[in-house]
Parts: C-alpha cells; structure tokens; sequence
C-alpha cells in the first residue's frame, strides 16, 4: 500500500468514528474553523469575558487552538477560537491589543522570533555557565545563527540548546505583558530520516555516525531550508557532513517520495511527519542537538484568568507527540479528512 493511500485510509476510518460519535452526543459536524464559539452559555451570565484563542501559525497549531477551546469550554469557561493572522508579529500584536488572549507555538521557533523581534528587559543568566568555549558572533561563520542563538541562551559548548534551555529562556525575551504557560511533552522537532535499507547499508542510528558517508548521499529538505543555519552548514558544522546535494522540495509528500524512491538517501523532516512511521523511516539520533527543540507550548495574556490558566495547562500535559502526529494525518494534506475542529474532537476523545 503507498504512503498517500495507507494515509486516507486510516484518516477515513478515524473520521467514521468521529462522525458516529458526534451523532451517538446529538453533536453537529463541525462549521467555520474561525470564530468558534464554546458550549458554555452564550448569554455569559456570569459577566465574564470571552477568552480569545488565536489558531496561530500553521496547521496544527491551528487544530491545537480548537482543542484548547473545547477543553476551556468544558471546563465552564467561555473562549472562542479566532484568526488573527498567520504571521507571529499580527498574532504578538493581537495579543498585546487584546484581540487575542492565547495561541498555540512551539518554543524554538518562538523564541527565535522573539529575539530577533524584541529585546530582553535584562540580560539572561547562563544555562550552562561551566561551559568555557566563546562562540563566533559572526553569523555568517559556518555555525551562524546556530551560535548566536546558543549565546543567548548562554550556551557556549559544541552542543546545541535542550528542550528545557529554551523553555527557560522564553520569558525573558517575550515582549512586555505576555508570557508562557507549562510546555508540554509533544514535540515536533526536525530530524534527519533514512529508510531501513539506508540505515543498514551504512550502519548508521545517529548523526555522529554519517560524516564519512555524506559524499555518497543527498540529503532533501524542504525549500528555503539548505542555506538555513540547520541546513548544509549545520551538518557540515556539528557533524561533518557535507552530503553531494541538498535538493530542496516544495511540499513534504514529495521530499518522501524522493526518500522512498533513493533519489535522495536522507530527508529532513518534522519528528510529527507520518511517513516516518507509515512507511518505517528510520530518525538518526541527534547526540549534538544541531535541530532547534520545538515543544508545544502556549503564549498568552499576563493577565489570563487562573482558572483558564489550569485549563490550558491540563490540556498541554495530556498532549503527546503522537497527537501531533495525529493532527497532521486528519486535517493535512489537499484533501483533508476532517477539520481542524473536527480533528480536535478525535483527539479529546481518546483515553489518556
């Protein structure tokens, strides 16, 4: 069975039962993904104000912003899902405006753009202040941006930031009146993949392993990435590899068809791509942590309400790499098997 039909299928079978439940409830089938209103009364008798959910920069934040709503919703507070915008700087201003009270991220991509967007109120202390090494500040050496960004953390080592050095970090750079809430455990962040039979051939199982092979491979990635600091140059700079191309692909369904068909003998992708495990790719290890961690966490309002804050921080300690997984197989691709709200719903109901 191929990638694209092994896909529908499982996406059909999930969205059956979806349907099957929401008739089994009295449920509808979903509407307009923007401006989705809660269960909750809509009269708000209770005075409260509607907190506002923004669906964020791309499509599984997206989904994530109808799953927080539900849970908010369940939880007897009133919140409605809202578009604002797909930039990070039209979501930051809507949330500094107040038309907007919460959206979903991801911590490095998050705090790139904060830094390179906003200054800190106060320098930061150092994550790791045993290390000694200073890195270049030229961000056009071979390490570029991945050096600066190991700066500002106050990591100076041969190892890039963990998942917790950045979470750390966030609050210090975000701009004034916003903040994070707990991150949670799902993460999607980029790894190099080869199939079973790449991954015998050379015996590889992790990044410290493929330089003296790289001249025998090409290595795809999505478009715009090969020059990105996490591209060509990070892999020449963390784990000397420097493969015999990096062709560039538009959409990921073709970066793994040129995989499954060894026009490229490596691909870059999220850890959340169900290829990965549709079609038993193998992740290489990432011992140096050349890719920046991305933890999904929530950006809010310093003024959030508590009981919302609660809310928002239970849904995130339930949520899974797996669900990430999940959204992308339902509601991604041209023709998506359920919506974003839709998809939200499967998720909610399964156990945890």
């Amino acid at each position: 069975m191929s990638h694209g039909v092994r896909l529908r299928a499982v996406a059909a079978l999930a969205s059956g039962a979806l349907l099957l439940s929401a008739c089994g409830a009295g449920g509808g089938t979903g509407g307009p993904d923007t401006e989705t209103a809660s269960q909750a009364s809509p009269s708000n008798a209770t005075g409260e104000s509607t907190l506002k959910i923004a669906t964020g920069v791309d499509l599984q934040t997206r989904v994530l912003a109808h799953l927080y709503q539900q849970r908010l919703a369940a939880d007897g507070i009133t919140a409605s899902v809202v578009d604002v915008g797909t930039t990070r700087e039209q979501i930051v201003d809507a949330l500094q405006a107040g038309r907007a009270t919460m959206v979903p991220d991801f911590t490095g991509d998050l705090y790139v753009y904060a830094r390179q967007n906003e200054r800190p109120a106060s320098p930061q202390p150092s994550a790791n202040p045993s290390s000694t090494r200073s890195p270049a500040p030229d961000t056009d050496t071979p390490r570029g941006l991945l050096d600066s960004l190991g700066q500002l953390l106050g990591i100076t080592g041969e190892t890039g930031p963990s998942d917790d050095d950045v979470y750390r970090a966030l609050p210090g750079a975000l701009p004034r009146g916003l903040t994070v809430l707990d991150s949670s455990s799902a993460q999607r962040t980029d790894r190099v993949v080869v199939t079973a039979a790449t991954n015998a051939q050379y015996n590889l199982g992790g990044l410290n392993t493929i330089g003296e092979h790289c001249p025998e491979m090409a290595v795809g990635m999505a478009r715009g990435y090969a020059d990105s600091a996490q591209g060509e140059r990070g892999l020449k700079a963390y784990y000397d590899c420097a493969p015999k191309a990096a062709p560039e692909f538009a959409t990921t369904g073709e970066l793994v068809n040129a995989l499954l068909s060894d026009e490229v003998q490596a691909a870059v992708l999220r850890s959340s791509e169900p290829a990965i495990d549709d079609d038993g790719l193998v992740e290489l290890d990432d011992p140096n942590r050349l890719f920046r961690p991305e933890r999904a966490v929530v950006l809010s309002s310093e003024g959030m309400d508590d009981r919302a804050v609660a809310s928002a921080n239970a849904v995130s300690a339930n949520l899974t790499s797996e669900d990430l997984t999940t959204i992308t197989r339902l509601a991604g691709g041209s023709d998506p098997a359920m919506s974003p709200e839709q998809t939200a719903t499967f998720l909610r109901e399964q156990p945890r």
